[in-house]
C-alpha cells in the first residue's frame, strides 16, 4: 500500500513550496480538530492530563506551522 506522502512530487523548488503549503493546510486542519476536541472536554476535567496533552499538541502544531511558513521566505 503506497502512502499519499510517497506520491508527492518534490522535484522542483516550486513543487516543494506547494507541498509545504499543503502540509501547512493539513496541520491547520489537525489543529482545528484538536481545538474542537479540547472544547468538548467537560469543564470539571480540564485540569486533567488529556486537556494538558491537547493544549501541548496545539502549541506544538502552531510552532510547526510558523516554522513552515518561513521556510520559503525570500
Amino acid at each position: 500500500m503506497k502512502l499519499l506522502i510517497e506520491s508527492v512530487d518534490v522535484s522542483t523548488r516550486g513543487k516543494r513550496r506547494k507541498a509545504t503549503a499543503e502540509a501547512i493546510g493539513l496541520l491547520e486542519k489537525i489543529r482545528h480538530a484538536e481545538e474542537a476536541y479540547m472544547e468538548r472536554i467537560p469543564f470539571n476535567l480540564r485540569s486533567g492530563k488529556h486537556y494538558a496533552k491537547a493544549d501541548y499538541s496545539i502549541d506544538t502544531l502552531i510552532c510547526a506551522i510558523i516554522e513552515l511558513l518561513g521556510a520559503y521566505d525570500e
